[in-house]
């Protein structure tokens, strides 16, 4: 149990609760191996911001981040020139970070992406705030033990109407983030968990237009940038209310069809959710994560390749099968988000290098075999990324396995070593004496007494 009495007071509205606990929480009231998660939270993000610099989209919210937050305080990893200041720092970083279907989230699943509104604003926070290695960490823990919270007391409801749940989730957890790197007051951090619920936002519109997809990378960036905003608001004085999450016209009344409102504060500061962390193997959509992985190891292990595949049928969730079962994406966003695109994709490349997402639409076979992946709901999968798959052959052969789980996952993390060949392979476009300055930062943050300084050196 932490030092903070954050669940002593089971009549305050959720969000005083989760704001005491933020406040209060210290770097020894976190397990050692809480503590290393966070790193390699931070470790993940920064990769995949570095990574997802280089696209059309990412140049554009840069360019508009830097002319309306040039002159600012926070260095940007990959980015070269002047730094921004802090709201449009977090407006890029999250967009980046999401920007290639690369970054960290929680499973099961519940609507966040810790890595894009959490990891990266506390980051840029910390530079701004002249904060220490040991601040970050504990900034990290408490936004995620937040976030996650609240996206699993949604039940991942929002999405059945339409709604992008990180848009929702994300301000929170980047106003936790803040509120503790800016030292706010439990009462100031509750106001800026008020403000966050009316900065949150975005649409699926695109998982169903076949166009537009640029907008799904936004939704993080927005995210992001709202939860800092909120928290300097709240720090200058600005009121939220206190309702906002658990109360009448509240996140769970407004935008959930079905809630446990209970998750909100259960286990606070005994039970981490930061456990639950979860960071991607490929660079598509987690549901494509699991049947990704069982793919390729049954090709290995049965010596076949894509040209030898005749069908593949999925028993999956629902949600699988109405929101990512497009078969005939139209651009780069769409073949990620759809579950028989990345499969077939996955196929005949390999998925573990973020470059074979890249090339969409270059190969017609791997067009032709997501016509013939067939995905149905089965009632035993109605919740996680797991699923029953068939893959039959031209020689008549087939095979069925159960793909439940893959590298990254919570019961199967990735190890050190496996983390550093993500973060290198996603760093290639960055010089390699910074890209290992990185990396070594964040490995001795707890010895870090001044980020910014550290970061700064990095950069001189």
């Amino acid at each position: 149990m932490t030092g903070t009495t954050a669940t002593d007071s089971p009549l305050q509205p959720a969000a005083a609760q989760l704001a005491a606990f933020v406040a209060g929480l210290k770097y020894e009231d976190i397990p050692e191996d809480i503590r290393d998660l966070a790193r390699d939270c931070l470790i993940d993000a920064v990769a995949c911001a570095a990574f997802g610099r280089r696209f059309p989209w990412s140049e554009m919210v840069l360019a508009e981040a830097t002319e309306t937050g040039g002159g600012g305080a926070c260095h940007l990893p990959g980015v070269d020139g002047s730094a921004l200041h802090l709201p449009q720092a977090a407006l890029a970083l999250g967009t980046f970070a999401h920007s290639f279907e690369l970054d960290s989230l929680r499973k099961p699943g519940a609507g966040v992406h810790p890595g894009a509104t959490v990891a990266l604003p506390a980051l840029e926070a910390a530079q701004e705030r002249d904060a220490s290695g040991r601040d970050l960490i504990v900034a990290v823990v408490a936004a995620c033990e937040v976030m996650f919270r609240i996206g699993a007391a949604t039940l991942h409801t929002p999405e059945k109407a339409g709604f992008h749940a990180p848009g929702l989730t994300g301000p929170f957890g980047a106003a936790a983030a803040c509120g503790k790197i800016m030292g706010l007051s439990a009462e100031e951090i509750a106001h800026a968990f008020g403000l966050a619920g009316s900065f949150g936002g975005g649409l699926l519109a695109f998982a169903r237009s076949g166009q537009g997809g640029m907008v799904k990378r936004l939704h993080l960036g927005r995210a992001a940038e709202g939860g800092v905003l909120a928290a300097r608001l709240a720090g200058r004085g600005f009121e939220g209310p206190a309702s906002v999450l658990d109360g009448d016209f509240g996140l769970l009344d407004a935008y959930c069809s079905d809630t446990r409102a209970e998750l909100l504060t259960a286990g606070l500061g005994q039970d981490w959710e930061m456990q639950k962390l979860c960071i991607k193997s490929f660079a598509c959509h987690v549901t494509a994560q699991a049947p990704i992985h069982g793919l390729r190891n049954l090709m290995e292990e049965q010596g076949f390749a894509g040209d030898d595949i005749a069908g593949l049928r999925l028993s999956c969730a629902d949600k699988v099968v109405s929101h990512h079962g497009n078969s005939r994406p139209v651009d780069v966003m769409g073949a990620q988000y759809s579950v028989p695109y990345s499969l077939a994709l996955s196929a005949f490349s390999d998925p573990a290098d973020p470059g074979t997402f890249m090339s969409f639409d270059a190969n017609p076979r791997v067009a032709d075999l997501a016509t013939r992946i067939v995905l149905e709901a089965h009632p035993d999968k109605r919740k996680g990324w797991g699923a029953e798959m068939t893959v039959r052959l031209h020689d008549g052969r087939a095979f069925t396995v159960d793909a439940e789980t893959f590298p990254g996952c919570p019961e199967t993390p990735l190890s050190a070593d496996q983390l550093r060949h993500k973060f290198d392979l996603l760093m290639r476009g960055t010089d390699r004496n910074e890209a290992a300055a990185i990396y070594g930062l964040f490995m001795k943050l707890p010895e870090v007494d001044r980020v910014a300084a550290a970061w700064r050196e990095i950069y001189a």
